[in-house]
């Protein structure tokens, strides 16, 4: 199974990140990406990604230190679906803040496409309302990054493409509606709407609580009303249901 390659590279490459090259762009051979941005590059298998991290602890760990230290990089793709790799974890308070602040607030913009960490960086929104919106070297390959902004404004992103499953985060708007099959609307409401209110208290799909932090796209297709209850403050939550992707499925 070819898909199960990168393991062969990860005692190599990506386990030690104590390493003097973990943070330098394009190192051993990677295009335009750093080893801390590369190795969370498997998103058809978190469940292996997290065992060969040694366990949920340990990769909590090291995925609070790429952000906390500013080690993502938005101007290109390679690591794009990190923010929401909270979310296999009790800890998906942290994907909601972090896909909240790379939509809509001030982030550090370390790493460009022509540069190294630290030099030539940005302070600033990443998404802006002018004509040229996307920081500088943003790639927006096949409209990637468009799509990016789009998913996260609406309040559900996929975390692995072609995979039929999207995690839920507070939409940018009060209300989004889509349309779907059949003439079917799919729409996408905020209780407790404002700027400060980044977190998912709790959802109600079609009057419903439901007890997930992904919707499905059959879910989506059929219609009806998602409403997501926003809170200021994170919410622990123990008992909802999280999805992972994983090759043994």
């Amino acid at each position: 199974n070819k898909a199960l390659e990168y393991k062969t590279y990860w005692n190599k490459d990506f386990k030690d990140l104590a390493k003097n090259d973990v943070d330098r762009m394009q190192a051993r051979g990677l295009y335009q990406g750093t080893i801390w941005q590369y190795r969370w590059f498997v998103p058809y298998d978190f469940k292996g990604l997290i065992e060969l991290d040694g366990g949920e602890q340990n990769y909590l760990k090291n995925l609070d230190t790429f952000f906390e230290r500013d080690l993502y990089n938005h101007a290109n793709e390679p690591d794009l679906q990190a923010p929401l790799m909270y979310n296999v974890t009790k800890s998906g308070y942290k994907s909601q803040d972090w896909m909240h602040q790379l939509a809509a607030d001030t982030v550090i913009q370390n790493y460009f496409n022509d540069n190294s960490r630290g030099i030539g960086s940005f302070i600033g929104k990443i998404y802006q309302n002018k004509p040229q919106a996307y920081v500088r070297t943003m790639d927006d390959d096949a409209g990637a990054m468009s799509a990016w902004y789009v998913f996260t404004a609406s309040g559900f992103s996929p975390p692995c493409v072609g995979w039929p499953v999207y995690y839920l985060n507070v939409p940018l708007f009060k209300s989004v509606t889509y349309q779907v099959k059949a003439g079917k609307t799919f729409k996408v409401e905020v209780e407790n709407f404002s700027v400060k209110n980044k977190y998912v208290k709790e959802v109600f799909l079609n009057g419903k609580k439901f007890n997930k932090n992904y919707i499905t796209q059959d879910e989506i297709n059929a219609g009806g009303i998602l409403k997501i209850v926003a809170s200021a403050t994170p919410v622990l939550v123990s008992n909802t249901e999280n999805w992972i992707s994983s090759l043994e499925k």
